[in-house]
C-alpha cells in the first residue's frame, strides 16, 4: 500500500509554521492549485458559513492533495453523516467549531478513529480514504488512518476557555482561535483587541504549550503574522479568495482611477 501522508500534520509536529488560505464560496479547483503555487501549506474549506455541497467539498480535497496542500475542511457540526464522509473523501484533517465540554470532544474521536481509539465506520475499500490503494490489511490501513489524522478545536466560546483542560486530550492536534465568535460570547462583539479576547488567547496558548499542542489562529493583517510567528502560532490561516481578489483589484483600481491602493 502507499497511503498518503498528512503534510500539514508532518510540518506541526516539526515544530513549524504553516500558511492556510481560505477558500470561501468559490468552487474553481483551480484556485487551489494557484494557492499551491503562491506558496500555502494548506487551503481551508469551511462548511460551518459557506455553501458547498459534498460534492464539491470532494472535488476539491482531490484537487488540494494533487497540488501538494493539505485541505482542512470546517464541518458545520459533529455528526457521522458529516465526519465520516469527509474522511472518506480523503479528507485527512478536520477543523471542529463550537466544541464547549469534554463529552463532546470524545464524542468527535469516537467518530473520527478507528479501533482501538474510536469507532470510526470501517471504509478502506480502495477508494479517497485510503488513496484509491488496494487494501489487504485492515488493521494496518486503520491504524495509518489514526496516525495520519489531524484534529482541531477551534476554541470560540466562553464555556470553551473554561473547559479547555478537559478538552485537550489525546488524539486532538491544534488548536484555533475563533476570536469573533468568542468576543460575541463575552459581550464585546467585533473587538478583537479586547482586553478579555486577549487574556483567553494568552490561557489557550499556555494550555496548548504545556500539553504539546500546536496552536493556530486566523490572522487577516498581514503586517501581523510575523509577531503571530514569533509568539508561536503554528498555523497561520490568512486571507482567502475574497480577500486576496479585494486586496489586487483595490490595488489595479488605484493605477487606474488614482488615489490611495487602500
Amino acid at each position: 500500500m502507499h497511503l498518503r501522508e498528512n503534510r500539514l500534520k508532518k510540518i506541526l509536529e516539526r515544530g513549524a509554521t504553516a500558511l492556510g488560505c481560505s477558500f470561501n464560496e468559490a468552487r474553481d479547483a483551480g484556485m487551489v492549485y494557484a494557492m499551491a503555487a503562491a506558496g500555502a501549506d494548506s487551503v481551508f474549506i469551511d462548511l460551518e458559513h459557506n455553501p458547498h455541497n459534498l460534492e464539491t467539498v470532494s472535488d476539491l480535497i482531490a484537487h488540494a492533495h494533487a497540488a501538494g496542500i493539505t485541505p482542512i475542511v470546517r464541518p458545520p457540526q459533529v455528526d457521522y453523516a458529516w465526519i465520516t464522509r469527509l474522511l472518506d473523501c480523503g479528507c485527512q484533517s478536520l477543523l471542529i467549531p463550537r466544541l464547549r465540554r469534554p463529552a463532546e470532544v470524545e464524542q468527535l474521536l469516537e467518530l473520527s478513529l478507528y479501533h482501538p481509539r474510536g469507532r470510526r465506520g470501517v471504509a478502506v475499500v480502495g477508494g479517497a480514504g485510503v488513496n484509491y490503494q488496494e487494501v489487504t490489511d485492515v488493521p494496518a490501513a486503520t491504524a495509518w488512518a489514526n496516525d495520519q489524522m489531524l484534529l482541531a478545536l477551534v476554541v470560540e466560546t466562553p464555556e470553551a476557555v473554561e473547559n479547555l483542560d478537559g478538552m485537550l486530550m489525546p488524539g486532538i492536534g491544534l488548536v484555533v482561535m475563533g476570536y469573533q465568535d468568542l468576543a460575541q460570547g463575552y459581550g464585546v462583539l467585533g473587538n478583537r483587541d479586547h482586553p478579555l479576547i486577549a487574556d483567553a488567547e494568552a490561557e489557550v496558548r499556555t494550555r496548548c504549550l504545556e500539553r504539546g499542542i500546536a496552536f493556530g489562529t486566523f490572522q487577516p493583517d498581514l503586517e501581523k503574522i510575523s509577531e503571530e510567528v514569533s509568539k508561536g502560532a503554528q498555523l497561520i490561516v490568512h486571507g482567502g479568495v475574497f480577500a486576496f481578489i479585494r486586496r489586487g483589484v483595490r490595488e489595479a483600481a488605484a493605477v487606474v482611477h488614482g488615489g490611495p491602493s487602500e
